[in-house]
């Protein structure tokens, strides 16, 4: 049987960023080899102020989460920023200290930079995706930036609006508002949100157009260093 060695929240709950749009990120340690426990286990140490939100649990062992560290992986850079604890048997995330430098940026930003580059074919062959496609803009820029926040600001940025928040490069050629339609097009997908009012695939087409050349940019600036 799962034994639970720890509940921590994470993102904008524990960033103090919260809004409308936020769900409760919650990670939760379980012993190693044993799997997952029961999820009520792990609401049972979601205070009630935040119970209104929608859990979104992530699962990690222990070992794997030192591994994390030890790697530098990016997602272990998140938890050591930002990660609260609700409930722990012993302080796991305090123990494991500051995770080695992240050294996969570029890697990370040309792998989404690859699913990006696709979108013009996509919308060629099945023009009635283009809201998928859209949310998939956001996805991949928002990982794109968080990656590249690691070096081009004081510290990673893991919040929704890190494109926004780079330094060292220009702004990026999209509004808040587009922003924003392609954040919905995702959390509409995702999580259930009311869709945004129909758009066609000139639209995407366009945002992809602007943004690729400036992800090159960024990509580019992140190899030179």
């Amino acid at each position: 049987m799962g034994v639970l060695h720890g509940v921590y929240v994470f993102g904008s709950v524990a960033r103090g960023d919260r809004d409308l749009r936020s769900d409760l990120d919650l990670l939760a340690v379980v012993a190693d080899g044993h799997g997952k426990v029961e999820e009520q286990q792990v609401y049972a140490h979601v205070p009630s102020e935040l119970s209104e939100l929608e859990p979104s649990i992530s699962w990690y062992g222990a070992r794997r989460l030192g591994e994390m560290f030890a790697n530098g992986e990016l997602f272990g850079w998140h938890l050591y920023q930002e990660a609260v604890p609700l409930f722990e048997r012993r302080p796991i995330i305090a123990m494991l200290g500051k995770p080695s430098p992240y050294e996969d940026a570029v890697a990370d930003v040309a792998s989404f930079e690859k699913v990006l580059s696709r979108i013009p074919d996509q919308l060629d062959a099945s023009p009635e995706n283009s809201f998928y496609e859209l949310g998939l803009v956001y996805v991949c820029l928002r990982n794109i930036c968080m990656a590249a926040s690691s070096k081009l600001c004081d510290r990673p940025d893991f919040s929704r609006y890190s494109p926004f928040r780079l330094t060292g490069i220009p702004p990026v050629p999209l509004s808040h508002d587009e922003y924003d339609l392609a954040m919905s097009c995702r959390m509409a997908g995702q999580r259930g949100f009311a869709p945004p009012a129909p758009f066609g695939p000139s639209l995407v087409g366009n945002i992809y157009a602007r943004l690729a050349p400036w992800i090159a940019e960024i990509r580019e600036k992140l190899e030179s260093k």
